[in-house]
């Protein structure tokens, strides 16, 4: 089975490419982190990811779900406007899947999903926050997929929040004893402490397959790009890994992550 991860980013209109990228390496499981799902006709195209890309791989991939992490109609810093999306929208993850959805949750371990206009506190305050948790039956098997966007972080370095963050996803996955794999984009790097709660009980892939970029160098403009690793892949014993990669392209401002794996008997 193939799983991509891919922060498909707000602020890029690429919702054609990442759509085509996505149909030409007919993955099986698709974790998507900042993607964009948009209530009011009005919203400006280019905020449009969630409906434009399932438009083009939802023949291949019926099942999904989308967990929300705040709604707005813009982003304003001290009244002023800084992106106006033209509508109300919601940023968050999906999980998109060939096999049929279990159980699936959307948990909030930062704020709680809210209406979010004023965004000059964001690097003191951050967004909500939240955690997929999605059960797959994958051929009668079981398989349990993590995933999130990460708090932001000041340097990509430790704080009490992104431990927090990296214990309570810790804790998520020690409630079923099943296959797991656990995706996206931390915003930590792989040296912090945060990072290594999970070593201590997950294959980082990102470790293994000596990988040291998972940003675009393209978008060396943006302050959260090109900044080496930080979007990771994270499996437990129960998944045999066949092989794992991260493709270089610059349809958005991080990188894909590709896995191959099968369910160990």
């Amino acid at each position: 089975m193939k799983l991509v991860s891919f922060n498909i980013g707000i602020k890029i209109d690429n919702s054609k490419a990442i759509g085509e990228f996505i149909e030409s390496q007919k993955p099986d499981i698709v974790a998507f982190q900042e993607i964009i799902r948009h209530f009011d006709d009005s919203v400006f195209d280019m905020y449009k990811s969630k409906s434009d890309i399932e438009k083009i791989i939802g023949k291949r991939l019926p099942y999904s779900f989308f967990g929300p992490q705040w709604i707005a109609d813009a982003m304003r810093k001290n009244g002023k406007m800084h992106r106006d999306f033209n509508g109300f929208v919601e940023q968050g993850n999906e999980v998109i899947s060939k096999f049929p959805i279990i159980t699936a949750v959307n948990e909030h371990y930062h704020k709680q999903y809210s209406l979010e206009l004023e965004w000059a506190n964001f690097y003191t305050e951050d967004h909500p926050r939240s955690v997929q948790i999605v059960e797959l039956d994958i051929n009668g098997k079981a398989l349990q997929v993590l995933n999130l966007h990460g708090l932001y972080s000041k340097g990509k370095l430790d704080s009490d929040r992104s431990i927090a963050q990296c214990e309570y996803v810790l804790d998520a996955t020690k409630r079923k004893d099943i296959p797991t794999i656990i995706v996206g984009d931390f915003n930590l790097f792989p040296d912090t402490e945060s990072i290594r709660i999970l070593n201590k009980e997950f294959r980082n892939l990102i470790n293994e397959y000596s990988i040291v970029n998972t940003t675009c160098s393209d978008y060396k403009d943006d302050v959260e790009a090109g900044d080496r690793v930080v979007d990771y892949i994270f499996v437990n014993d129960k998944i045999n890994v066949n092989s794992f990669e991260v493709i270089d392209t610059n349809i958005s401002d991080h990188l894909p992550l590709i896995l191959d794996f099968d369910i160990n008997d």
